[in-house]
C-alpha cells in the first residue's frame, strides 16, 4: 500500500472515527491525537490455527498532545510480538484471528522522546480492530502478501492503521524533566 493509499485511508477515517468516538478534548484526559502506523508483520504458524506475530519495522506517525501541553513533533518507530489464534468461520479464509502481545513506541515530542510498551489485543477478520491501553483503531494486512491462502499461509504482509491516541493521567510515562510538584498535581 502506496503513502498516498495510506494517507487517504487515514483522512478518510479519520472524518468517520473521530466524531462517533467523540473527539473532543476532556478535562481529565492527558493525551490524544489522531496516529498512522504502517510497516510489516510476520506471521509464524505454529499449529494450523495458531502462532505469533511480529510487527516491525513500523512507524508510528501522530499529530497531537502528550503530558496535557507537549505537542507531538514527528514519527517514531513501533514493534510489537505475540500470539494469535485463528477464528473458525467456515469459510476457509485465512487471516481470521484474534490476538494478544506487546508493542513498543517511541512518541517524539517539544518537551522530548516519551517511550512506551504495553499490551495490545486485536480482531482481524478482513479488516480489523487493533487496541492498547493508549491507541485505539482499525487496521488492515495489505499486500503485497508473503503466501496466497490458498496453497501456503499469509506469512508476511503489509500493516496499515488508522488510531487515535488517547490516555488518562495516572497511567501515562512523563517526559524528560516533567515532574509534577505533588503526587496528585497532573505533570
Amino acid at each position: 500500500m502506496g503513502e498516498i493509499a495510506v494517507k487517504r485511508f487515514g483522512a478518510g477515517l479519520a472524518v468517520v472515527v473521530l466524531p462517533v468516538l467523540g473527539f473532543a478534548s476532556t478535562a481529565h484526559a492527558i493525551e490524544e491525537g489522531a496516529c498512522t502506523i504502517t510497516g510489516t508483520i510476520t506471521f509464524t504458524s505454529r499449529t494450523p490455527s495458531a502462532g505469533t506475530w511480529v510487527i516491525g519495522p513500523a512507524i508510528l506517525d501522530c499529530q497531537g498532545l502528550v503530558a496535557a501541553r507537549h505537542r507531538i513533533t514527528g514519527r517514531g518507530p513501533l514493534r510489537g510480538t505475540g500470539s494469535f489464534t485463528a477464528v473458525p468461520d467456515g469459510s476457509g479464509a485465512c487471516l481470521r484471528q484474534v490476538g494478544t502481545g506487546n508493542v513498543d513506541y517511541r512518541i517524539p515530542t517539544d518537551g522530548g522522546d516519551i517511550v512506551i510498551t504495553e499490551p495490545e489485543n486485536h480482531t482481524l477478520a478482513g479488516a480489523g480492530l487493533f487496541a492498547t491501553p493508549t491507541l485505539h483503531g482499525p487496521f488492515e494486512i495489505a499486500p503485497p502478501y508473503d503466501g496466497d491462502c490458498v496453497t501456503k499461509p499469509v506469512s508476511r504482509a503489509t500493516f496499515a492503521a488508522e488510531v487515535v491516541l488517547y490516555r488518562y493521567p495516572r497511567g501515562t510515562p512523563k517526559p524528560p524533566g516533567i515532574v509534577p510538584t505533588d503526587p496528585g498535581a497532573r505533570p
